[in-house]
């Protein structure tokens, strides 16, 4: 392969958009089809695909650490099979496609991003063994209160219609009334927080493989810095006047906006003592 991708990995609203969006334009391809989070539908589609093989879902993620080596044996030759096909166009766009027509003749650095990478990890890294890692992580709970807002924008958004009926009366398809029920509740969002990264961690002890991790916050605080040392770290340069305009993306009022909840600042209180929470260092925010 001529240029492994670059995958970034990391839990749900904690900043893998945002790294995705600095890095494309910084001149990485992140794929030619993507939905509103910056996600490339063939990526997603697959990991979405991957994980219901295990009877796991992206809210619901456990079942897939029961795999086994012939499972995942089964898995990595399925999606090669799928990388493999026209399908790709999808990701790599008419041209690209004409262009190219696979994976391993691109000449440019690629990557794509989804939080579902966390889980899958050790699907990707067989098909990409040489592809560059990065994680960014985001304080609990934050992400926990960001993923709640989310279900209830999406309930209070939810109008019945003719296609609703439809689905109900043949019982198919999803009614979208709330895009996950679990994370309507602040304690199953952290719950699924440390699922992710622990995810990531044990992949990362178990396969030996080098991850960068970012912190979103000082991400948010210092930009230019941290971009400039993603850069360094792919071995790719790019112009100074470049990174400082895919940085003006970045909203530093973001960072720990939870502060300014009381509630949510005593909720903090009572998990701050956490391993994972004291792992990551936020766990003396107040």
């Amino acid at each position: 392969m001529k240029c492994p991708p670059v995958i970034i990995v990391g839990m749900h609203r904690s900043g893998t958009s945002l790294l995705s969006r600095v890095l494309q334009k910084c001149g990485i391809f992140m794929g030619a089809s993507r939905d509103p989070n910056n996600e490339p539908f063939f990526f997603l589609e697959l990991n979405d695909w991957l994980l219901a093989q295990a009877n796991a879902t992206w809210d619901n993620p456990y079942n897939f650490r029961f795999i086994n080596d012939t499972f995942k044996e089964i898995l990595v030759k399925a999606v090669k099979v799928n990388i493999s096909s026209f399908k790709i166009l999808k990701f790599l766009g008419v041209r690209k496609f004409l262009k190219y027509r696979k994976l391993d003749n691109l000449p440019f650095l690629w990557g794509w991003k989804d939080p579902r990478n966390s889980i899958t990890l050790n699907i990707w890294s067989e098909i990409f063994p040489q592809a560059k890692i990065i994680h960014i992580y985001r304080n609990p709970v934050d992400v926990a209160e960001s993923l709640r807002r989310r279900v209830l924008k999406n309930k209070n958004n939810f109008r019945w219609n003719y296609k609703q009926t439809i689905k109900a009366i043949f019982a198919i398809g999803k009614l979208n009334f709330v895009d996950s029920v679990r994370l309507q509740f602040l304690e199953e969002g952290i719950k699924l927080w440390e699922e992710y990264l622990k995810s990531i961690y044990d992949f990362e002890k178990r396969s030996g493989k080098g991850i960068l991790h970012l912190k979103y916050e000082e991400f948010l605080e210092n930009p230019i810095p941290t971009i400039e040392s993603v850069l360094n770290w792919l071995n790719v340069s790019v112009d100074g006047d470049r990174i400082k305009k895919a940085t003006s993306l970045v909203n530093a009022s973001r960072s720990y906006a939870f502060l300014s909840n009381e509630r949510l600042v005593e909720f903090y209180r009572n998990l701050k003592e956490k391993p994972l929470v004291r792992k990551l260092g936020y766990h003396n925010l107040c």
